[in-house]
């Protein structure tokens, strides 16, 4: 017979507060609790699954690779407890949500999503930031903002709940003509840009030459390039215009790599609202993605 083993909430709530705050002091504080009995709990956690989930790298306060498997199940389940007690309580949602959305990723899509969760809750307040992903996740790292949607080359990463992979497609104009003698003209935003990284390093390691001929922080002025034939770019299928066509292998345009995107929150900052709007990103994300919740 299968022996289960069940994990608290108050010791995963404890885990992820830890892990969001850095430290046992901080934790006890927001908790109400000393931080002998924060170190108490993290062991009895850490007996429950039979492995050690947090190590001292000097001062720094670290996931180990079973803690990095078990933070994403565990914002999840906290998640789900603290929506389910929000929906019994007729929890009514208020207050201002700071989000931050990545300029070059499905940033329509989105914003989609808050323009509904908006007008069906009209008591909420929002702040919308639309930035590069590492400047969205510099202002959540210093609580600047709520809940974030970025894009990273590394995951899991702090405080994502969930996260995708997207394929980028080399892409022009309907109409656009190139030559394979000559450098690629590359449409692309400023450097940092992680679909530029992309077909910088799939040009390079075929060989091939190229040149930035129009660079733009924007991803509309960039989408234009595309369709006034200027050059040729990187993009998702979410941002892709009707007159543009996809450019294959047999093209000579290499296949580009993954790009990592993730829904990122702090547990101990989020309010009902804030949780509510998550829930309705996760569901939507579903519909054209499958997402992976933040386990490894």
């Amino acid at each position: 017979m299968r022996h289960f083993v069940n994990l608290q909430t108050d010791l995963i709530r404890t885990f992820v507060t830890v892990v969001d705050l850095g430290n046992y002091t901080e934790t006890g504080q927001v908790l109400g609790r000393t931080q002998p009995a924060i170190s108490l709990q993290i062991k009895r956690l850490e007996d429950l699954v039979g492995a050690k989930l947090l190590h001292h790298k000097g001062k720094v306060l670290e996931l180990t690779p079973q803690g990095h498997a078990l933070i994403g199940y565990a914002r999840e389940m906290l998640r789900l407890n603290d929506r389910a007690v929000a929906n019994l309580h007729e929890a009514q949602f208020m207050g201002t949500l700071r989000v931050g959305l990545p300029t070059d990723y499905a940033i329509g899509y989105f914003q989609r999503i808050i323009a509904d969760f908006a007008r069906a809750n009209p008591e909420v307040t929002f702040d919308i930031r639309c930035d590069w992903s590492r400047n969205i996740l510099s202002q959540l790292h210093v609580d600047e903002l709520d809940l974030a949607i970025a894009i990273t080359d590394t995951m899991p990463a702090p405080y994502v709940s969930l996260y995708w992979s997207e394929r980028p497609f080399w892409v022009c104009g309907r109409d656009y003509q190139f030559s394979l003698d000559k450098p690629v003209q590359i449409i692309a935003h400023p450097k940092g840009c992680f679909y530029r990284k992309r077909m910088i390093d799939a040009l390079n390691t075929e060989g091939r030459e190229w040149r930035i001929c129009f660079e733009s922080p924007g991803i509309t002025a960039v989408q234009n390039a595309v369709l006034d034939g200027m050059g040729v770019t990187a993009l998702t299928k979410k941002t892709l215009l009707p007159g543009m066509r996809v450019l294959s292998p047999k093209e000579g345009f290499p296949p580009l790599a993954n790009l990592h995107v993730g829904l990122f929150y702090k547990h101990i900052k989020a309010s009902d609202a804030a949780l509510k709007l998550i829930e309705q990103i996760t569901e939507g994300v579903s519909a054209f993605r499958k997402p992976t919740h933040a386990r490894s």
